[in-house]
């Protein structure tokens, strides 16, 4: 049986692209690499690029990750994680994301972020984030991420479901 967030993770890269969404720059670089057996635990990689940088940075500054990167790819990871878990499959909305930004990601280097699942309710959903560089284990970034579940049970699958039909060329 496939692992209910790399279903999510795959769904997520098809529409992205297929929506030319807000997070198309990052899905075409995130991976996910681990997910826990019983899907409490994620981990996922993401090299940064020069388009990542904030605009004031300096390369010889070493030039350095736009807190909204690391905002949106939180989110990304979290939310796909969150709706993974929720045994009704239903989809989710963000209803509060804390990001504390501990350090500096910097271009040419590669973010691991580690996902864990705090608490999944009938209501609300959970998660935590961890955002270290990969090669010297530092901390860049912490978050927290609640949201909301909504729509009917199963309905975080009715895109894939729905675009061949709507999208094959």
């Amino acid at each position: 049986m496939t692992c209910r967030l790399t279903h999510l993770f795959n769904q997520y890269l098809q529409q992205t692209r297929a929506q030319n969404s807000f997070s198309t720059t990052i899905s075409k670089r995130l991976l996910l690499l681990n997910a826990s057996a019983c899907q409490k635990k994620g981990i996922w990689e993401f090299p940064l690029h020069q388009s990542d940088c904030h605009p004031f940075s300096m390369p010889a500054q070493g030039q350095s990750v736009h807190g909204g990167v690391i905002a949106t790819m939180v989110e990304d990871c979290t939310t796909m994680h969150i709706c993974a878990n929720d045994m009704r499959g239903r989809k989710a909305v963000t209803t509060d994301l804390s990001l504390s930004h501990l350090g500096v990601g910097k271009v040419g280097r590669t973010l691991s972020i580690d996902t864990n699942i705090l608490k999944i309710g009938n209501v609300l959903g959970v998660a935590d984030a961890t955002i270290s560089d990969k090669n010297s284990g530092k901390v860049i970034a912490v978050a927290r991420h609640t949201m909301m579940f909504i729509g009917e049970d199963n309905s975080a699958l009715e895109f894939a479901q729905s675009m061949a039909s709507t999208f094959d060329v």
